[in-house]
Order: C-alpha cells, then structure tokens, then sequence
C-alpha cells in the first residue's frame, strides 16, 4: 500500500453548481444518517468535507439542539455552506475551512463524526484517519461514504473511461489513486490502527436518475476540472459527449429517462 498522498480535484472551481449533484447522491446521505445513533442535545457533530453543507446540514435541521461544525478544504465550498445556514436561520450549524489531515480542532473536542465522499478518499489518507480518531472523543460514534471501486462510480467512470482517449498519456485525474484504498479490509483497517475500536464496512447501492442524456452531461461538465474534460477543445468535449452518450445508453429507458447504478462503501462505529 502505497503512503504517498493522492492529489486532490480543485473544488473551488465546483463550489458554484456542486449543488446539482446533490440530488443524486441523497441516498448515500440518509444512508451515513441512518448509521449514526441519533446525538443527544448539546452534543456536537463534525462534517469533515462538507462541501457546500451536506450531510451536516440535513442534521442540523432533525436536531436543532445539535451542534454541527462543518470543514472543507475548499473555500469556496465553505462560503456556500454558510450562505444556506444564515439562510434558512440554522444557528446551529458553523462551517470553517479545514483540511482532513490538520483539523484544528483540540483532542476528544467532538462527539460524533459523519463524512460523504471526501474523508479516507484524497489527500494523506492515513493522516486524515488518525486526525479523525484524535478528534472524536471515547466512544464516539462515526458514520462515512468512500467510493471504493471506481468502476462503481457508474457515471463519472463511463466518462472518465472516453476521456482516456482524449487526454494526454501523462494526464494524472484526482481518481487515480482512488483504488489503491478499495476493498473490503483496507480503511477498515486503517481505521483501527489510528485508534478505532469498533469498525464496521459494507457496500452500499443505489442509483442515479436523470430525465434525459442532457441532464446527466450537464452533471458530468461541472466535474470538469475533476475528470480532465475541462483541459479539451469545446469541439472534442462535444465528440466525448456522443461516445458517452453511447456507453450509457444500456441504462436509458423507454421512457428516454436514465437510470444509472451506483455503488460506494459505508464504514461506521465508534472509537
């Protein structure tokens, strides 16, 4: 297992329409929800990689006397994380930006942890595993999303698949490094020697629907920057398109609407 640190896609340039995809992957939300016991009053739950706000936000709606403390890398997805809390009045949600690897956040300081797509996926991995063990306090409960296979990542990794053919040799996307910590065993693991002492693992599906091809490239284009589609002409982005629009035509149904499976591993437990 390689330690080296798997770079990171630039989520500044998504913050302004990172929102579309939220919709898409809900599911995986109610999912870590569903697997962290509900926090009592006063308690406080971190959302590490929060992005734009979610899951943490969601929570911080169910349970007004819960503190939520997100933190992004991402400025820009800060700035947007905040923009809803002082929207809808949410007092109980702050957002800072944080990287993974260094939470400023002191020892023990939190009671429950949750994390969609962000967490044990870029950046110094086995670092960001021991800052989460270091700020969850003793028999703390924790709840994450990881992408695991890639190949699960349906959408993405159809595209990424075409736009192999049209990126330099050399070109380095931010997955990449993803699959080297795929696998039943290997966060688990990792888990466990940054200090967790209840680790649990499993495989989650389910699936992404959009009303017409147009709808999907439009979720595929605001990755831009994330799978590379973004370095190519607009007349080569368009021939990707056709070759995409192809591959996935096994999932289109009569109707001309799509629906597309996914798969990514839930881990959860308690330190």
């Amino acid at each position: 297992m390689t330690s080296s640190p798997i770079a990171s896609p630039d989520y500044n340039q998504m913050a302004t329409h990172f929102d579309r995809y939220l919709p898409q992957i809900q599911p995986v939300a109610a999912a870590l929800l569903a697997q962290l016991p509900a926090p009592a009053s006063g308690e406080t739950i971190l959302d590490i990689a929060c992005g734009t706000g979610e899951p943490g936000l969601t929570l911080a709606r169910r349970a007004p006397g819960v503190f939520i403390l997100g933190v992004d890398r991402a400025e820009a997805m800060i700035a947007v994380a905040r923009s809803k809390a002082a929207r809808e009045g949410l007092t109980n949600a702050r957002f800072e930006v944080m990287a993974s690897e260094a939470l400023a956040l002191a020892d023990g300081s939190v009671d429950g942890v949750l994390s969609r797509f962000g967490l044990l996926m870029f950046g110094d991995v086995r670092a960001s595993a021991h800052e989460l063990a270091r700020v969850l306090r003793p028999r703390g409960h924790f709840s994450l999303a990881v992408w695991d296979d890639m190949g699960k990542n349906t959408l993405f990794y159809t595209a990424l698949k075409v736009l192999r053919g049209y990126l330099p040799s050399d070109y380095a996307s931010p997955v990449d490094g993803l699959n080297a910590w795929a696998g039943e065993g290997l966060r688990t693991q990792l888990l466990k020697d940054a200090g967790m002492a209840v680790v649990h693992s499993e495989m989650f599906s389910w699936a992404y629907h959009f009303d017409s091809f147009d709808e999907a490239w439009g979720l595929i284009s605001g990755m831009g920057n994330f799978t590379g589609q973004s370095t190519l002409p607009q007349s080569v982005q368009q021939q990707v398109a056709i070759e995409v629009s192809a591959a996935l035509e096994a999932y289109r149904q009569s109707s001309g609407a799509y629906v597309i499976p996914h798969s990514c591993r839930l881990i959860w437990g308690q330190r």
